[in-house]
């Protein structure tokens, strides 16, 4: 089956429908995820599944040191926007706000054009030094962009996604919007990221706890209630059909005021 992908007219709110991979094959109903991963490579291979208003370039999925590189996926828009990522599970009421909180300050030299210039050229040159993204790597060969926790385990169970992305990292459309997206960045002086916490539902319950909404509220008052956002992704498995991935955003405020994934508007796409 071909995946496919909607959207609307205006954001907030996106769907794809994918194939389902064999390691969820006799999964029913609403689909919870093995690992945060797994909704990371909805992403990269389908930018447009983020409501955003701008085009999105996907930069960098870190793997550990929430010190320097919070987060799950970083991206720049075409407007120079920095957009950072930290993807949890509702089910487990975690705090996707915290490390933000803890790494913001104005200046830092991972905000700027110039030090992503240089990150993700070395990233991707390490990422294209193998055929695929899912090849197997030496021990000392953990470099890359990708999602490659416990040794690429999550993405290689995406391989139809593993696929799509390897074809876009690997197209000039990817790599030069990259270079003129950061070119926009240094034009703009390097303004202040904007800061999402996407949470994955598996079922009912609320998408922010009490503890997540004094830290978005802390980080609004650092960066401003239009840099703070809350996405709410849900993946339902469709029989005969794939997976229907439906993702959709809000701010701070209208996310807690909503509640559930049942109060946010992911039919729009259709």
């Amino acid at each position: 089956m071909a995946d496919t992908l909607a959207k609307p007219q205006n954001p907030p709110s996106a769907r794809i429908t994918i194939g389902l991979p064999d390691a969820y094959e006799a999964c029913q109903g609403r689909l919870a995820i093995h690992h945060e991963e797994d909704a990371l490579c909805w992403f990269w291979a389908y930018s447009d599944l983020m409501p955003w208003p701008a085009k999105i370039w996907w930069l960098y999925t870190p793997v550990v040191g929430n010190r320097r590189w919070p987060g799950d996926l970083w991206g720049v828009d075409e407007h120079g926007n920095l957009l950072i990522i930290e993807c949890k599970q509702c089910r487990r009421r975690d705090d996707p706000f915290r490390d933000f909180v803890q790494y913001h300050h104005d200046g830092r030299e991972e905000f700027t054009a110039a030090h992503w210039v240089q990150k993700w050229r070395k990233h991707l040159k390490a990422e294209l030094a193998f055929p695929t993204s899912t090849a197997e790597r030496p021990s000392s060969k953990t470099a890359g962009m990708l999602p490659r926790s416990n040794k690429r385990d999550h993405i290689r169970r995406w391989k139809a996604l593993a696929q799509r992305i390897d074809l876009q990292i690997r197209s000039s459309d990817y790599q030069e919007g990259v270079q003129t997206a950061l070119q926009v960045r240094e034009g703009r002086g390097n303004p202040p990221p904007h800061y999402l916490a996407l949470m994955v539902v598996s079922h009912d319950s609320p998408l922010i706890t009490n503890g997540a909404a004094r830290s978005g509220h802390q980080l609004e008052r650092m960066v401003g209630g239009q840099r703070v956002h809350v996405l709410a992704a849900a993946a339902e498995v469709v029989p005969e059909v794939g997976l229907r991935v439906s993702v959709a955003m809000e701010n701070l405020e209208n996310a807690l005021s909503l509640g559930s994934l049942a109060s946010f508007d992911t039919n729009d796409a259709s």
